[in-house]
């Protein structure tokens, strides 16, 4: 979600953005958690209000358009574990972050590295922001 806010306060007005993500085919939600996250973080970038922010969803299209909002597309098939795409688009270039999880242990072991940040730090609420050093 940083990286993603950071690029969308560079890019600003003149880039378009969508996001893609894909997900095993029994994912019963769309926009998965994650890809509303990183829609949260396009929003943050350009200091707008995510829910006027939103566009479209769409589900199991090969292709969906730009717009003026932020517009969704989930696929579900086969045993992906998850994969997040964010592109930003000015009509002559486009820019993209990737993500591709292979195996759901990695998100049992970023609990495990957030908890034992947590274990040396006062009382309080922490995000994986703090964890992971992002300001």
């Amino acid at each position: 979600m940083y990286l993603t806010e950071i690029a969308s306060k560079s890019l600003g007005n003149n880039f378009l953005s969508k996001v893609f993500e894909v997900h095993h085919k029994h994912k019963k939600d769309h926009p998965s958690g994650t890809a509303l996250m990183l829609g949260k973080g396009i929003a943050v970038g350009k200091n707008k209000d995510f829910y006027k922010l939103m566009g479209k969803k769409y589900f199991n299209k090969k292709t969906f358009p730009y717009g003026k909002k932020i517009n969704f597309n989930s696929l579900r098939k086969g045993k992906i574990i998850g994969e997040h795409e964010v592109t930003f688009s000015s009509g002559k270039e486009i820019i993209t972050l990737n993500h591709e999880a292979f195996d759901r242990a990695l998100y049992s072991e970023g609990a495990f590295v957030a908890a034992k940040w947590l274990m040396t730090k006062k009382p309080g609420l922490y995000s994986m922001r703090d964890v992971l050093n992002f300001k």
